[in-house]
């Protein structure tokens, strides 16, 4: 005889967590050490600034949201190049997903 029959879940609790301040902080430390770790790469703009790696809110109606960005214009360019914020987020032990070129049409 199976432990449980059937299981529910509770949307509007689980809707309550994904909008709580503890989620919140819980995402919000976890982009701090992706930024930390991207920072620390020590990678610079042509004007020999550092590059700059930001910490934002974002969140979506459904959930709080944290966003790791570099709002540069080389942003894109170094990333695509360096990797920069997918290593950072691999170094801090996320997982991180995107398109897959093998699977395009």
């Amino acid at each position: 005889m199976p432990a449980f029959d059937r299981v529910e879940v509770d949307r509007d609790g689980v809707a309550e967590l994904l909008h709580s301040p503890a989620f919140h902080a819980a995402i919000q430390a976890a982009a701090e050490v992706v930024a930390d770790a991207a920072r620390g790469r020590g990678l610079h703009v042509e004007n020999g600034e550092a590059l700059p790696v930001e910490v934002f809110d974002d969140p979506s109606p459904s959930r709080a949201g944290v966003t790791v960005a570099i709002r540069h214009p080389a942003g894109v360019g170094m990333e695509a190049r360096h990797g920069v914020l997918k290593r950072a987020a691999t170094d801090a032990r996320l997982s991180v997903g995107g398109l897959d070129p093998t699977s395009a049409p």
